[in-house]
């Protein structure tokens, strides 16, 4: 019996068409490539693949559709006799919209099996398989039907031209709306993966401006045409304080930036004011209070923002800290206002302790002509006594002068204070009690003992006067460590090492801004004409510069007053000095002295003096004069009494001129400047002889001795 009999007497079963969303799932586009969705569809005709050991069934299948049409095209028939073979024709053909198959063929092909190399291995979803068979009892079951996107079932035995007109008809479209949702498919999930880039790139971009905008060291925010806050940067928090979920929508930022409702109002005015005028600067600085209570100073730069129709939809506000800067600027100012003190101290220094020598040095001569049972031996020691006083007031101008060299030596402050406790407890009295919380600190700082009890005593002084109806004075000192992450408020440029504090605290009035501004400012004073000479605190700025120290001021009236002064710690040990002077027993002399000095009053004073004592004295106002004297003088000069700033030439121009003359002659250098500031101001070197005007009679006559005796001699006291 042929196969074709055997077919014969099977009962085929109806072919069972799918609805379409059960035939054609869409296909992944991982699935297919694009290539193979643009051949899909072929222009010219549908493709069928018939797949059957069977000429007959070609045959006939040809036959039948050799004249249909779908949509204006035809259909081209490609033949398989085995599954190998349709194999190769479905990759030759990716564009096979309906494939025919046997279930079981004659070479031992399962259907099944080449249905599940084109779903699975091919991954080809979209070509529409419809299984034949002559046999009812191979009808595949369910379960293979569903895994495998079979899409029909037809018997050849009943098969006829119309049933297969309508399996092709449904089978093209079918394949044809496969085709497009798969198409359609592809293109949004190219949609979407295209979507999906842009939004992770505009998800960088605005990272990355987040990123720019918090590492910007400038406070940056941008307000909307409501006036809220949309964009607040890390600089505007660590400046403010105030974080960004405070601001970020909120309108009442400009109410905790300027609790005074004046100061918001004048910001707003400049703001608005710079923004209307686009003619003028836009940049300002103003002082806003920070969260913790502080006042910083805000240099700002501001920009509006407009949309194309020119209309403001926000404001774009840029603000430097400069705080620092101007409050290291108002020091800068300040010490050139001592620098310029001090260079005017200086300035009539020399003639003011010269009219001094003169003043004192007469007192000395008329008190050695008159016994002191005289009336008028009183008088003139009257008059010495207030040249005395004077000399003290002019050495207290020059202590806050630039050129004031003091001799600085490590000093361990709380001994020093403790030193001074009893005169400081009968200083103030009953009335105010005095309180010293003075840690041990372990180092030393460098200073001059002398001029830091004279520090103590102006600071409290001034502390007492601020207390009229008594109250409390604390002195407190302790050890601090200062770095970069700890400045100090109210100081600029501090640099980072270990600092001894010193700290004097009163109960009194109190100062007023302007005041403290002013209080270190020579001859500057709150009281009453007569009462004070204006230099107590700004002797106190002298001496603390001089010790490299910092002043810190904190006062307000009614609240009392703290100053706190930071040392620089010294690592050196306290050294023990012999500082007691010798003193020759005899005065008097009978050497020839040479006296050049171009005041006049000094000159007369100085030679009267060596004169009353037995020597026999040469006068020059010149160095002319003095070099006239030298060449033409028979007696032998032994010694050189010269001031040091003389006109034309130097004191030392004029000795090593007047050496190439006298080798042998000895040289003893006076000036109304010490001997520190001129041995630092290269004017003289150190290890001469030097008397500092004014001075007494006594000490002139001492220092000349002498030096005529080859003596060292203390020129300090």
């Amino acid at each position: 019996m042929s196969t074709c009999e055997k077919k014969d007497k099977i009962n085929y079963q109806e072919l069972l068409v799918k609805p379409v969303s059960r035939f054609f799932p869409i296909v992944d586009s991982e699935d297919q490539s694009e290539d193979y969705i643009e051949k899909s569809i072929t222009p010219e005709s549908w493709k069928l693949l018939i797949v059957d050991d069977d000429d007959d069934v070609h045959a006939l299948t040809r036959m039948a559709l050799r004249d249909f049409i779908f949509e204006g095209k035809g259909v081209t028939c490609i033949s398989a006799k085995s599954g190998n073979e349709a194999r190769r024709l479905i990759g030759e053909h990716p564009d096979t919209a309906l494939i025919l198959m046997d279930v079981v063929m004659e070479t031992d092909d399962a259907g099944l099996k080449l249905v599940r190399f084109i779903r699975e291995e091919l991954g080809n979803r979209i070509v529409q398989i419809v299984l034949r068979t002559g046999q009812s009892g191979l009808v595949p079951q369910r379960e293979a039907v569903d895994k495998y996107d079979i899409n029909g079932y037809s018997s050849k035995v009943e098969l006829t031209a119309e049933k297969m007109f309508s399996i092709v008809t449904a089978s093209f479209r079918a394949y044809w709306m496969a085709y497009s949702l798969n198409l359609l498919n592809h293109q949004l999930k190219k949609e979407l993966i295209e979507r999906k880039r842009i939004e992770e790139e505009v998800r960088r971009l605005t990272r990355f401006q987040e990123i720019v905008i918090d590492n910007a060291d400038i406070w940056l925010d941008v307000k909307d045409s409501n006036e809220e806050t949309v964009i607040w940067n890390k600089a505007a928090e660590r400046i403010s304080g105030y974080g960004r979920d405070e601001v970020i929508g909120n309108r009442n930022i400009m109410s905790w930036l300027y609790p005074d409702a004046s100061d918001g109002k004048d910001f707003q005015q400049r703001r608005d004011s710079i923004l209307d005028n686009r003619s003028s600067l836009n940049s300002f600085e103003n002082s806003i209070q920070c969260k913790d209570g502080q006042r910083r100073v805000i240099s700002w730069n501001l920009h509006g923002l407009k949309d194309d129709a020119g209309n403001r939809i926000g404001i774009v506000s840029l603000g430097r800290d400069v705080t620092e800067q101007r409050l290291l600027e108002e020091q800068l100012s300040q010490m050139r206002k001592m620098q310029v003190a001090g260079r005017m101290a200086s300035g009539f220094a020399e003639d003011f302790t010269s009219l001094l020598t003169v003043i004192r040095g007469y007192c000395d001569l008329a008190t050695s002509r008159l016994g002191p049972t005289e009336r008028i031996y009183g008088h003139i020691r009257q008059i010495d006594k207030a040249a005395e006083r004077a000399e003290v007031l002019t050495k207290k101008i020059l202590s806050f002068g630039k050129n004031h060299c003091l001799p600085l030596q490590p000093v361990t402050l709380n001994l020093l204070i403790k030193d001074t406790q009893k005169m400081l407890e009968r200083l103030v009295g009953k009335t105010i009690d005095l309180v010293l919380q003075c840690d041990p600190p372990v180092k030393n700082i460098e200073a001059n003992p002398v001029k830091i009890e004279q520090m103590i005593m102006n600071l409290v002084m001034n502390s007492i006067e601020a207390m009229p109806q008594g109250g409390m004075l604390t002195i407190a000192t302790r050890k601090m460590d200062i770095t970069e992450s700890s400045q100090i408020k109210g100081i600029a440029g501090i640099k980072s090492r270990e600092y001894v504090e010193f700290r004097i605290t009163d109960t009194g009035i109190g100062m007023t801004q302007e005041i403290k501004e002013q209080m270190f400012e020579p001859f500057f004073s709150t009281k009453e004409q007569g009462k004070g000479d204006g230099l107590g605190l700004s002797t106190v700025y002298g001496i603390v510069t001089q010790c490299k120290g910092h002043i810190v001021v904190e006062s307000e009236p009614g609240k009392g007053t703290t100053i706190i002064i930071y040392f620089p710690c010294s690592d050196q040990k306290n050294r023990t000095t012999d500082s007691s002077p010798l003193f020759p027993e005899q005065l008097s002399g009978t050497e020839t002295i040479l006296v050049i000095e171009d005041h006049s009053g000094v000159l007369e004073s100085t030679s009267e003096t060596l004169s009353m004592y037995g020597y026999h004295v040469l006068k020059a106002s010149t160095a002319k004069e003095a070099f006239a004297i030298c060449k033409e003088s028979k007696i032998h000069i032994d010694l050189l009494i010269v001031d040091v700033m003389m006109p034309k030439m130097s004191g030392l121009q004029i000795v090593n001129r007047i050496h190439k003359i006298c080798p042998d002659t000895k040289v003893l250098y006076m000036s109304g400047y010490s001997n520190q500031i001129i041995s630092k101001q290269g004017i003289l070197e150190p290890g001469y002889d030097f008397i500092q005007k004014p001075f007494t009679a006594i000490r002139l006559l001492r220092m000349t001795r002498q030096t005529l005796d080859h003596s060292t001699f203390n020129t300090t006291h």
